[in-house]
């Protein structure tokens, strides 16, 4: 049947002669109106095209895939049609060669066919990821070893810089942190040095800074946002009932509005933002006035205080001069800093010179420097690119909102736009660009799509707004969220009426329905409560208990027939923003529920016990003296030692502070019981044997040969997950074959290619076995989702936190506006932030919010039948009281070109996660929201319970029936499944006993009064739940929280720089409170301590602290080197010592961290801070003298050294209290 086309979708096939930008909404059919752009142009009958002579660039290998096979699909019907047609039958010849591909595949193209204008070895190689990670490391080391050597004294002030105390490898991470930014850009190293006088400003030129200018607009903006926010709080006053009273006192913060708007020089508005006063509003009593509306006036108006004063403290805290002079002292250190990034840049690309390689960003820039000439009058095409402005007839780019601006320069080379020849055609959707973290520029779509006109001329815009994919339902709820979130302030677009989405797709009704309820919008939170389950797991219950429900009821569309059908396991989908600590608890929670579960996108592989088994061995090939990896190996199915094995081992052989392998070596020649003995000896020839293999060997044998004389391969495939982990062990061999091919050989390179691999998240996950096309229910990444479409789908996860550290770190870049980085002071270590550094950052995390906008838009734009929002939240009652408000106070409605408003851009713009969007966004267009309490979930287990208890009677039924047939023979099947439903475990004491252990699995194993008593070393920092900042009450910060608190801010405290001062309050002796507090705001300031943990710290409390006898050793062990702090441990102890029920021959290993430990003279002193709340030591004494036994235990067989003193400091008593 002939596919009917929209009037828009028809114009966008028909046009030409144009350069078109197709703003295409999700849904659309855009990739179908392509194709059939393609096949009309090639089946043209007055100028057809060969179809050679188009150039389709796509986002991925598999989209290209696609569209070759629907051309080639359209075009073969079109031969079926016309079978003498033999421009046709040529096409389907050509398509063969046709360039439908991505653009590092066509950069290819274009190297390997000129690569002699470069000057490029023809017999180059593309390198992987690995590869390239190990080659940067050790070009960066050698040029860093070379500038040490040469001792010159810019680079070493510059490390001194951004590097101190012997951190270089901050430093490092600088320089590949820039290098990768600025290969984005088309002419890196124009970039690198351009922007090497960013710093050099003066007081005068500050004004004359094109990012003073950003600075400027948005405080416009800001400003303009104020005078709508008091403009909505008149009204209110005015309201009948308003408090009317409080009407002089918003005109007196109009008229301050209008100054700071009247302000044209950054030297007026630090004057106008430093004279910053407020009126206070009327105290007068009416009781005609509501007292809600009086609460609502004076909460808008606090709003609007806040707005002001966070301008004025973030951007306005030093004059101009000031600014000037603190930018100009740190001018010095971004120019060596990027001459530093400029260098390493041009020794890389030496290197890859020399070894013939390359990676994906050198692609990028060779094609480029193929195919353009930088001049002094800009940018020229080559020879090359005129032959090929020739010869295409037509670019076309599919996803162009996630174009960088290297390829932007590519194809406008070969388009030929500039002779006005206007033949390129992109297509995509602004509001899906989700790629920023691959420097994606979306702002090159909007360009276009601001420019192009929508009527017929040689640069022309078609927008598709019809949704060919959802129901109304979805398609109303995607409307009405948006319309009130997204804006060109925050999201790169306005949602209006252009950029909303209309339905397209007729869908069968259920009988009886009426209007389809059944599909609307649903939005489940769970609250939080005493069930013993984190936020993720009642989360995962919550979506079992709604896929239960959905399943074999809700009636979907069959692909094949189009008629409704019951919903199955394979119609859902759930999304998630990361799958990180985040999949396999859900699908661990839906399996406990009988739900089948299929993981689309997981890391985990390095995880892997058969690939952390095999990879150890290799690690303990190349050194056998890394304790870790030996101990891995040998408690491994490959060696078979246990745990007995090795603790006798240690205890025959005196082994206290020896190395794993030496106790080996000694149990082997000299130990005394025969069976560990012989274990001892076979594992060392298997050693000796593969040493001498490794001279050899590639890697991948080495391997095959461990699996083969160990029968390690056989062993995991019959362990329980066994044709996963088979599946993990091939991909490994696959791996090992790939780094064969690279630049580097042996295992020492091996092992460092793999832990790059590792550290760098190229990880492509576990192999995969799972059939994707079973019944079952998938969960899979939002990212990962892009393109696809499902029936049923949940969007789950939405109360987790953005991550924003991008705006935290040391040095911030952004293509238009270079780098900027904080203000140091050298001698004193004080750290403050450069306007430059907080005009970025904010535009940073703007942009960063805008982007996890258009997540959630891919998100919830991917259903067709049925769409489901998840969530947690700490208050319920709270939220429920939000939502009954409807919105009220949070939106302007001034800017709402479509919908019931949009919220204010302050509420966007501090956002720390999608429900602070969702719930006033819900609240306004009156989305309903159900929110299920624990008791609600408990209610959903026990279900569960009841269904297993009906399964095992209808077994048994089953059983008397079979039973009754076969005249008393029972059937063998029924008798074993009825005895594993029936069988007591044999070993109940033992089921609470853990081979490892912590204060929270003790607590889960009902063991609750001993964790109390004694085990307080094993506490873990307490986890606040999230909730919206919008709706967040000031609360008092928790006993643990606190703790953390001081705990954190010790870690960071650089003691060796007070070696001396501490000890003693005279002055220049300890820091006093107020240089305390400056140290804690730069750590807070720097993001290495939480904003939380600040506000939970008493400067003077810490204060206190600097002036004991036990901080000033700490300081002084610091400055020795012998200061230790936050140190994890491991301790093997009897599980008799966790309870007498458990066998004397058990081994339990328990976990913890020490506060802080210092070595002196005659030995070491192990210490704690408390925060608890005490009247004397003696409370402390009784809480924590097991603790810090046990530390003290733990210290002393790690380290073999004697601990002489144990001491607690306790900041209620701001005391030392020492431990016998």
């Amino acid at each position: 049947m002939a596919v009917t086309f929209t009037p828009d979708q028809q114009a966008t096939i028909d046009a030409r002669d144009s350069s078109i930008l197709v703003s295409a909404a999700a849904g659309s059919g855009k990739t179908a109106v392509l194709v059939e752009r393609i096949i009309q142009m090639v089946s043209d009958a007055e100028h057809p095209v060969d179809i050679d002579r188009l150039l389709v660039v796509t986002f991925t290998n598999a989209a290209a895939a696609q569209m070759r096979e629907r051309i080639t699909q359209a075009l073969s019907g079109r031969v079926d049609a016309n079978p003498g047609n033999a421009h046709l039958l040529k096409q389907l010849t050509l398509i063969h060669n046709a360039q439908i591909t991505t653009i590092d595949s066509f950069c290819l193209y274009i190297i390997r066919n000129h690569f002699d204008e470069i000057d490029l070895d023809p017999d180059f190689r593309v390198a992987d990821d690995g590869e390239i990670k190990l080659l940067q490391q050790d070009v960066l080391a050698d040029m860093l070893e070379e500038y040490f050597a040469a001792g010159d004294e810019e680079f070493l002030s510059c490390v001194e810089y951004f590097a101190p105390a012997g951190k270089e490898k901050r430093l490092e991470e600088q320089i590949l942190g820039l290098y990768e930014f600025a290969m984005s850009y088309p002419w890196p190293g124009e970039w690198l040095t351009g922007h090497q006088d960013d710093y050099a400003v003066t007081e005068d030129s500050l004004d004359e800074c094109r990012w003073i200018l950003l600075l400027k607009s948005y405080i416009r903006s800001m400003l303009e946002e104020a005078k709508e926010l008091l403009a909505m709080t008149k009204r209110l006053c005015e309201e009948p009932g308003g408090p009317y009273m409080y009407l002089d006192t918003l005109e007196a913060d109009g008229l301050l509005i209008d100054r700071l708007l009247a302000a044209d020089t950054l030297e007026d508005m630090y004057e106008a933002f430093s004279d910053l006063t407020f009126g206070r509003i009327s105290s007068k009593k009416d009781e005609s006035v509501s007292p809600e509306k009086r609460d609502q006036a004076k909460q808008m108006r606090n709003g609007i205080k806040d707005l002001l004063n966070g301008l004025a403290k973030k951007y306005f805290s030093a004059s101009p001069r000031v600014q000037a002079e603190r930018m100009a002292e740190c001018a010095p250190y971004v120019s060596r800093l990027l001459a530093l990034t400029e260098d390493f840049r041009i020794r890389l690309d030496g290197k890859k010179r020399e070894k013939n390689l390359m990676d994906f960003h050198d692609m990028e820039h060779m094609a480029l420097q193929i195919l353009t000439e930088k001049t002094p009058e800009g940018v020229q095409p080559t020879a090359t690119a005129l032959e090929m402005r020739e010869f295409y007839a037509e670019i076309m780019i599919d996803e162009y909102q996630d174009s960088n601006l290297v390829q932007e320069y590519l194809l406008r080379s070969i388009s030929g736009e500039e002779e006005g020849k206007y033949n390129r055609f992109m297509v995509g959707d602004v509001k899906q660009s989700i790629y920023k973290f691959r420097l994606a520029r979306p702002e090159l779509f909007m360009e276009k799509f601001d420019r192009y006109g929508k009527t017929e001329g040689k640069e022309r815009r078609i927008d598709l707004k019809q949704n060919f994919r959802s129901r109304r339902q979805v398609t109303d709820s995607v409307n009405a969220c948006f319309a009130c979130m997204m804006g060109r302030d925050l999201g790169g677009v306005e949602y209006d009426r252009d950029a909303a989405l209309y339905p397209g797709a007729s869908f069968p009704e259920p009988e009886g329905q009426g209007e389809g309820d059944v599909y609307e919008t649903e939005v489940l939170l769970t609250a939080a409560g005493e069930d013993g389950l984190d936020d993720r797991e009642r989360e995962a219950l919550a979506i079992a208990g709604k896929i239960r429900q959905l399943t074999g009821t809700l009636p979907v569309t069959d692909k094949e027939t189009g008629q409704l059908r019951p919903a199955r396991y394979s119609d859902i989908v759930i999304l998630l923003r990361t799958t990180a600590n985040w999949d396999e608890t859900f699908k661990k929670v839906l399996e406990e529920c009988g739900i089948p579960v299929y993981i689309t996108s997981k890391t985990g592989y390095f995880a892997a016990t058969e690939v952390q088994t095999i990879l150890n061995f290799l690690k303990v090939l190349n050194n056998p003296l890394q304790d870790i990896p030996l101990f891995g190996v040998l408690k491994s199915e490959a060696a078979g030692f246990s745990d007995e094995d090795i603790a006798r081992m240690k205890a025959e052989t005196g082994a206290e502070g020896r190395r794993l392998y030496t106790c080996l070596t000694v149990c082997a020649t000299e130990g005394t019981q025969e069976e560990l003995k012989e274990k001892s000896q076979l594992f060392l020839q298997l050693l000796d044997r593969f040493r001498r293999y490794v001279a050899y060997m590639p890697i991948h044998q080495l391997i095959e040969e461990f699996l083969k004389e160990t029968g390690y391969l056989y062993t995991v495939s019959a362990l329980p997950g066994g044709e996963q982990r088979r599946a993990n062990v091939e991909m490994l061999l696959t791996r090992a074959e790939n780094f064969e091919k690279t630049s580097y050989f042996g295992l020492f390179h091996f092992i460092r290619y793999m832990e790059q691999v590792e550290k760098y998240d190229i990880d492509y996950g576990e192999a995969n076995v799972q059939d994707e096309n079973a019944d079952t229910v998938r969960i899979m990444s939002i990212h990962k989702s892009k393109g696809l479409e499902f029936p049923i789908c949940f969007v789950a996860g939405l109360s987790k936190k953005f991550n924003m550290q991008d705006t935290m770190k040391p040095v911030i870049m952004d293509m238009d506006y270079g780098i900027a980085l904080d203000y140091v002071d050298i001698d004193s270590r004080v750290r403050g932030s450069t306007l430059k550094k907080a005009v970025l950052s904010g535009k940073l995390r703007r942009d960063s919010l805008g982007e996890e906008l258009r997540v959630l838009y891919v998100a919830m734009t991917r259903p067709q039948e049925k769409l489901i929002l998840t969530g947690s939240c700490k208050d319920a009652e709270k939220v429920q009281r939000i939502l009954d408000e409807g919105g009220a106070g949070l939106v302007t409605a001034s800017d709402a070109p479509y919908g019931p408003g949009r919220l204010t851009f302050t509420l966007r713009s501090e956002a720390s996660g999608y429900l602070d969007w969702l719930l006033p966004a819900w609240a306004v267009c009156g989305q309903k929201v159900q929110i299920l309490t624990a008791s609600e979930l408990l209610q959903e287990q026990m279900g569960e319970e009841q269904g297993r208890e009906q399964l095992k009677a209808r077994l048994l039924s089953f059983e008397k029936e079979a039973a009754r047939r076969s005249a008393g023979k029972e059937n063998e099947e029924i008798r074993l499944l009825r005895e594993r439903m029936e069988s007591v475990y044999p070993h109940e004491n033992l089921k609470n006993l853990y081979t490892k252990t912590t204060v929270s699995e003790l607590k889960k194993a009902g063991m609750e009064e001993a964790a109390e008593e004694a085990y307080h070393l094993f506490e873990e920092k307490e986890l606040v739940p999230y909730l919206p900042r919008f709706i967040r009450e000031e609360e008092k910060v928790s006993g643990t929280a606190r703790g953390s608190a001081y705990h954190k801010a010790l870690e960071l405290f650089p003691f060796a720089e007070y070696a001396g001062r501490l000890g003693r309050k005279a002055a220049g002796g300890a820091p006093d409170p107020a240089e305390v507090k400056a140290i804690l705001d730069r750590m807070a300031e720097e993001g290495t301590l939480l904003k939380e943990f600040r506000e939970a710290i008493n400067p003077g409390k810490i204060a206190q602290f600097l002036e004991s006898s036990l901080a000033a050793r700490m300081a002084q062990a610091a400055a020795r080197g012998r200061l230790y702090k936050e140190q994890p441990f491991v301790l093997g102890l009897p599980a008799k010592t966790l309870d007498d029920s458990f066998p004397e021959e058990e081994t339990v290993l328990i976990q913890g961290i020490i506060d802080v430990y210092l070595e002196e003279e005659d030995g070491l002193v192990v210490a704690d801070y408390k925060t608890d709340s005490v009247t004397c030591p003696q409370e402390l004494i009784n809480r924590y003298q097991v603790q810090l036994d046990y530390y003290a235990r733990a210290l002393e067989q790690l380290t073999g050294k004697k601990v002489r003193e144990k001491i607690i400091y306790s900041f209620a008593l701001a005391a030392e209290v020492p431990l016998a």
